[in-house]
């Protein structure tokens, strides 16, 4: 069982989530590259997908010494729930308005009722962790201080 802790230091948020390597192995093992990497990246509370901090991530922010995988639907859904960390890829030139080049977006559902619905259409993102029980209630706080405080920048680190 491998975990990472989600970090983001103004709202106290330090989420222990396991990935889902059975699940989703290659989203797994991009949230872990990123988590021994120590990767922070800016984040904010997303605007269409409800209770979701969203950290965007065109390829040219990732860490140049990181694999970038085309990353294929694995433990896919359109509606995550609570506790859910997903990835979303979309491949360059598959979307309108997106950076140039591939495109990643970590999803960290705090509440329910989330939903991938964007502003060109529907999408679906792979489940590949989930934020532990026990860290769960407080990390839903944190999540609310987020969109309380706006932009911030999240950090992923191995545990």
């Amino acid at each position: 069982m491998r975990i990472i802790r989600l970090v983001e230091p103004e709202s106290g948020l330090s989420a222990r989530c396991q990935l889902l390597d059975d699940a989703a192995p290659v989203s797994a093992q991009f949230l872990w590259d990123l988590a021994e990497r120590k990767a922070g990246f800016d984040a904010m509370h997303a605007i269409w997908t409800g209770p979701e901090i969203s950290v965007p991530m065109p390829a040219g922010v990732l860490p140049g010494d990181m694999d970038q995988p085309a990353v294929p639907p694995e433990n896919a859904t359109s509606y995550p729930d609570a506790g859910d960390i997903v990835l979303a890829y979309l491949a360059a030139g598959s979307t309108k308005g997106l950076p140039p080049g591939d495109f990643y977006d970590i999803g960290l559902f705090y509440g329910g009722g989330g939903r991938l619905m964007m502003p060109f259409g529907w999408i679906q993102a792979n489940v590949c962790a989930r934020i532990l029980d026990e860290d769960l209630a407080k990390a839903q706080a944190d999540c609310r201080t987020i969109r309380r405080n706006g932009a911030c920048t999240l950090s992923l680190e191995t545990v």
